[in-house]
């Protein structure tokens, strides 16, 4: 096995502790009047800055080696070898899992991304799209991490690593499998994930057809208008398993989905809320029949989707029938669903009592509501959901916002605590970590112009904090974390991907700076200097 690490930067840092939302669940209307933040200090620059007290750490970057037979990265001759055996462009972190101990008493982790898109402008020196090879470059990576040395390593061909992508074969279950099929060659478009306590993850396949469109002349039947009903579904995979055939789960319904969180109930049942990726998108719930020891668990069970009333949602029970399950979107909406601004992605608190909602705003709402507090606002908010004695399947949640972002500058509205030292625009990630606090990552879309994308950190009991900023055009795609070494990793999405960048012409060339290496997404590490 060859172990690789790289460090950048020197000694860079995240200034205070991690933590979680200030607002309580039923706080104020966005009209309470809240002290703004300072200016914010983020600045224009090309590079990510971190703040003092912690070490970054490089862990894996597009083109390093996850398989044992992948060969050099070459970023200006991709090939299909490339794409089989490195660690993908872009990438959104779906689940970090704990492995059994090792007899050498080495911490080690099992990580896996999900990789939702392939832009050809800033992937092919050509600019013109390369579809054999963005489709083998989409999907999942699970990628074998041991920490050595004081820091987290990646395992080059570690037992579990693997790369899932349109060549993977997938099994279909539950309700609607009889229709569409029992099998499918190929994840498209995974674009959230998340852990499950039953030691799998769930990854999330998004918008779907525009991968259709695009492989439709590679193979796999992806030119067949039938393949689409196989597709966007919520799939499951045993990470630990290196022989684990993903699994289609049909009973959660098919829609592109922008996060995923999961759970138990105190019977051992498995619960899952997901949010529709749409710029008005609803919440859902499913809530299995039978315990999380069945493998069959995610097959049958009661999907509703949120309703507001007043400040508080109800969850409205939806039919269990094929049509519904695979036309979930217009059944959300004849239901009389809560349509939230670009809801993305959920956290939920160890102990059930408290779920977080990311959305990025919608310029197109006409009307606020108690839960989207701005018409024609992109900036976007934190939504918080109060779970009544931590019983995940209360047919009602109490509600209010955690944070309504923006710059307090120039956008009307903004909610953040007192002696906020920042602020932030597009909330698109959460996660919490042991104590139960929130770590908010922020996408817009490669346009960093007003702001840098970047971790930030809204305390129980203090201000906002910035943790992590990443380089020009770059994104978050989450964060996951490490109780026994202190370690937060994150995604950095697209780096250099400015509207307008190319393959040639990005806006940055981090983590390497080298002139003759792309922007290359990377998970980072951050721990304790």
């Amino acid at each position: 096995m060859r172990r690789r690490e790289l460090v950048i930067g020197g000694a860079l840092a995240l200034g205070g502790a991690a933590a979680r939302a200030q607002a309580l669940v039923g706080a104020p209307p966005v009209s309470s009047p809240i002290a703004a933040p300072a200016p914010n200090p983020q600045a224009a620059w090309l590079d990510d800055k971190i703040g003092p007290g912690f070490s970054r750490s490089v862990i894996i970057r597009w083109g390093d080696g996850v398989m044992p037979s992948s060969p050099p990265f070459k970023p200006a001759a991709m090939n299909t070898a490339q794409a089989d055996g490195q660690f993908p462009y872009d990438g959104v972190l779906a689940g970090m899992i704990n492995p059994p101990p090792a007899e050498d008493g080495t911490p080690r982790l099992v990580m896996v991304v999900a990789t939702p898109d392939i832009p050809a402008r800033m992937v092919f020196p050509s600019g013109q799209d390369q579809p054999v090879i963005a489709g083998r470059m989409q999907g999942v990576t699970v990628v074998n991490l041991q920490y050595l040395g004081g820091r987290w390593v990646t395992v080059d061909g570690g037992y579990q690593s693997r790369r899932l992508s349109d060549s993977v074969l997938c099994a279909l279950s539950g309700p609607a499998a009889a229709q569409v099929g029992s099998t499918v060659q190929g994840i498209l478009a995974p674009a959230a994930g998340c852990p499950t306590p039953w030691s799998s993850v769930l990854l999330a396949e998004d918008h779907t057809a525009q991968w259709l469109k695009r492989l439709e002349d590679v193979g796999y039947g992806y030119g067949d208008p039938a393949q689409a009903a196989r597709f966007g579904w919520l799939v499951e995979l045993k990470p630990l398993d290196p022989n684990n055939i993903p699994v289609k789960r049909t009973a959660l319904g098919r829609i592109a989905r922008g996060g995923v969180a999961a759970t138990q109930t105190a019977d051992g049942r498995p619960v899952v809320f997901f949010t529709q990726d749409s710029a008005s998108g609803a919440l859902f719930r499913f809530v299995a029949a039978t315990n999380a020891t069945d493998g069959s668990a995610l097959d049958s069970g009661q999907l509703s989707v949120a309703q507001i009333s007043g400040v508080n949602i109800n969850w409205v029970n939806l039919g269990t029938d094929v049509p519904t399950l695979a036309g979930l979107a217009g059944a959300a909406q004849a239901a009389g669903a809560e349509m939230f601004d670009s809801p993305g992605g959920l956290a939920l608190s160890a102990d059930g009592s408290t779920l977080y909602m990311a959305c990025s705003g919608n310029p197109d709402r006409a009307s606020p509501d108690a839960l989207n507090p701005r018409a024609g606002d992109d900036n976007g908010h934190v939504v918080i959901f109060s779970i009544p004695g931590g019983d995940v399947t209360a047919s009602t949640f109490g509600a209010g916002l955690a944070l309504v972002a923006g710059n307090p500058a120039t956008a009307q509205g903004t909610q953040y605590p007192d002696s906020s030292t920042c602020w932030l625009r597009k909330p698109r990630t959460l996660s919490l970590d042991k104590n139960g606090q929130l770590w908010i990552g922020t996408n817009q879309g490669g346009d960093t112009s007003q702001t840098a994308d970047g971790l930030f950190i809204l305390p129980q009991d203090g201000p906002l904090r910035m943790a992590y900023l990443a380089p020009a055009g770059a994104a978050i795609g989450g964060a996951a974390f490490d109780p026994g070494t202190h370690t937060v990793f994150g995604m950095v999405r697209h780096p250099g991907a400015t509207p307008g960048a190319s393959f040639f012409n990005p806006a940055t060339r981090w983590p390497t700076l080298r002139p003759d290496m792309p922007p290359q997404s990377t998970v980072v590490g951050l721990a304790a200097a």
